[in-house]
């Protein structure tokens, strides 16, 4: 519990520093939402709803946002993964990185729609950014998950030989 509660705080700064880097010059991939998806189906289902609020707030505090709104966003992400997940019969890679796409999406779009002052003027420009940052966070998404997996076939081959 302790381990997985600090690994979602790595990853909340980790996504403070992209969005404070990359996300000023190009578009940052969102790992909060992956995260999220990949600790709710492999662990505690709680991780969707109180992860998400936790985080949001953290991220907002840090980035000067709105207070709630990325906890919002998150939740509504992960309330639409979730009910991808519910009307899938999918497991493995594929199906953590289509959840996680969904989670981001929807994320993304609430997030625009709800920080932007007066409420809803950004989403039309801004809206153009969250199909890239999809695909960008689903290229990251793979990778970890690919290099997951082949860490894991290492680990057993080692174990059994």
């Amino acid at each position: 519990m302790r381990r997985r509660a600090a690994a979602l705080a790595v990853t909340v700064i980790f996504q403070f520093l992209l969005e404070v880097t990359a996300g000023k010059v190009f578009v940052a991939p969102s790992l909060v939402p992956f995260m999220l998806v990949y600790m709710s189906e492999n662990f505690e289902g709680y991780w969707a709803v109180e992860g998400a609020f936790w985080s949001g707030l953290c991220l907002d505090l840090l980035l000067h946002q709105p207070p709630g709104s990325s906890s919002l966003a998150y939740l509504a992400g992960m309330y639409a993964a979730g009910m991808f997940g519910r009307v899938s019969s999918g497991e493995g890679s594929g199906f953590l990185i289509s959840m996680t796409a969904i989670a981001v999406a929807v994320s993304d779009s609430v997030f625009i729609l709800v920080a932007a002052r007066p409420i809803g003027s950004g989403f039309g420009p801004l809206l153009l950014k969250v199909p890239l940052r999809t695909a960008l966070t689903v290229a990251v998404a793979s990778v970890v998950l690919l290099g997951a997996s082949w860490l894991t076939g290492l680990r057993s081959r080692n174990v059994s030989g």
